[in-house]
């Protein structure tokens, strides 16, 4: 399992922003309000496990309530739930590649 503080603290970055912006429930907030909301996918996450640090977008209450399935509206291995997942996922690894938090060997 992938863990590293440094990424999970990086969500509430003084940059950082919420990466999923669900359509409808998204709130423009300050920046540095967000958490870093776990993407369970099969096969890498277990019973109160939660998934790779990788694995995560950053996310604001909201959408990450809304994302999680506290709140109704987004059917958790949806059409609509992946791609947001696998958008946030995207966004916020390259946040975190464009502000050294993962390196990328060979990258210019």
């Amino acid at each position: 399992m992938i863990r590293a503080s440094t990424l999970r603290n990086s969500a509430g970055h003084h940059a950082a922003h919420c990466m999923l912006e669900i359509t409808g429930v998204h709130v423009a907030r300050e920046v540095g309000g967000c958490v870093l909301a776990h993407i369970p996918f099969a096969g890498n996450f277990g019973m109160g496990l939660k998934t790779d640090d990788v694995c995560a977008t950053f996310a604001c209450g909201p959408c990450h309530d809304r994302f999680d399935g506290r709140t109704k509206g987004l059917v958790k291995g949806s059409e609509d739930w992946l791609y947001y997942a696998l958008r946030g996922q995207t966004r916020t690894l390259l946040w975190w590649i464009e502000h050294g938090y993962i390196n990328v060997k060979g990258m210019k």
